[in-house]
């Protein structure tokens, strides 16, 4: 288990979380524009939630174009 942890509006949050599941989240929070150290403001969180939300999205029609060409053959 290793800690994810990041502050909003001066309060901190902290979570454990599997080590590779922790590590894809640091580093996604990271690349979304989130401070791991530093005070974040709400709007980034959403944006960085968004961002993942577009990801599975597409994820999901992706599958299910696959799932289709599957069905076809």
């Amino acid at each position: 288990m290793k800690n994810v942890g990041l502050t909003v509006c001066g309060n901190r949050y902290e979570i454990k979380l599997d080590e590779d599941f922790a590590d894809f989240v640091n580093k996604d929070l990271q690349e979304a524009g989130i401070n791991l150290h530093t005070d974040n403001k709400p709007d980034k969180l959403l944006k960085a939630y968004l961002r993942l939300a577009k990801q599975a999205n597409n994820y999901e029609k992706e599958i299910e174009l696959l799932i289709e060409t599957l069905d076809g053959l």
